[in-house]
């Protein structure tokens, strides 16, 4: 009876330990297989996450870009047409996300109509007709985007005075899209055109997702020219303003006249290399002596920014 009592008990701690055995397998594989998914998950937030959230960033901030083109060019359209009365140009709010692990990246869209120290002042001397001095002093809206991106270079767009600003730190800016300004010399004839847009309208701020609308609505424009006397050289401008960009301001209107020829006995340009602004208004002039003729065409438009949300 002993004996075949004592093989039962043998061949039943047998089937628990194999029982055992198939149970600490499956735990093993269990933790394996986890393993293997978070070291594939580490891998794909560490390396492909950033790479997957910085293309959509690059694609927003190229079209913030194409907006402020648009915008620059409808303005522009408006200023030489004298129409149509009312523009509106879609601006993207913010961009795409990764579902469930990266929330999108929104802009910060803002119409500021004043701001201190912010201004323009075109002069000529004399005046349109042979007339006393001439001179235009407006204070500047500027149409503003903060991209704060986290993946690409966080951005800056900023239009003032017809020139659509792109800024990634203090002294990296530049004018992506400049103003209307033409130096032309032919012989001993230098001849300048240039314009001003000043925008008016009540101030607002933007922090959304989705399309946003910026308005700009037609107010007037007006041209003024200057020969001087009528004689080469006998005539003088200036323009100047005051902005947060000095850096962008100062490079453009140096290349713009390095590509001119002229003399430089003919202009002077302060100050004359890109300059950090400190978050401070910083003014760029420049003045030019003995001209033969200058033309100022003067914008003024309203900005509606934030309607229409699709």
């Amino acid at each position: 009876m002993g004996v075949p009592y004592a093989s039962l008990r043998r061949r039943r701690y047998r089937r628990r330990l194999r029982g055992n055995q198939r149970g600490v397998v499956a735990v093993i594989g269990t933790l394996l297989a986890l393993l293997v998914f978070f070291a594939l998950f580490g891998v794909f937030l560490t390396q492909y996450l950033p790479l997957w959230m910085n293309e959509n960033e690059v694609a927003f901030t190229n079209s913030a870009e194409a907006s402020f083109a648009e915008l620059k060019s409808n303005i522009d359209l408006q200023t030489a047409l004298g129409s149509p009365p009312v523009f509106q140009t879609p601006f993207t709010m913010n961009s795409q996300g990764v579902p469930l692990i990266a929330q999108p990246t929104i802009g910060v869209l803002s119409f500021i109509p004043f701001t201190p120290g912010v201004f323009a002042n075109v002069s000529m001397n004399p005046g349109p007709g042979n007339s006393h001095l001439f001179w235009q002093n407006v204070t500047l809206g500027t149409v503003s985007m903060y991209l704060p991106n986290r993946y690409f270079t966080p951005q800056m767009f900023s239009y003032e005075d017809d020139a659509v600003v792109q800024e990634q730190t203090d002294t990296t800016q530049i004018l992506a899209f400049p103003p209307t300004l033409t130096v032309n010399q032919t012989g001993n004839q230098i001849a300048v055109t240039m314009s001003l847009v000043q925008l008016l309208g009540n101030a607002s701020q933007v922090i959304t997702t989705g399309t946003q609308q910026v308005s700009s609505h037609f107010v007037f424009t007006q041209t003024y020219a200057s020969n001087g006397t009528g004689l080469p050289g006998s005539l003088n401008a200036s323009f100047a303003i005051g902005t947060h960009y000095p850096c962008a301001w100062a490079s453009y209107l140096s290349q713009t006249l390095s590509q001119s020829n002229i003399a430089a006995s003919h202009f002077a340009l302060t100050p004359s290399t890109c300059i950090a602004s400190g978050g401070n208004v910083v003014p760029v002039s420049l003045t030019l002596t003995a001209i033969s003729s200058f033309t100022l065409v003067f914008a003024e438009l309203n900005i509606v920014a934030g309607v229409g949300v699709e």
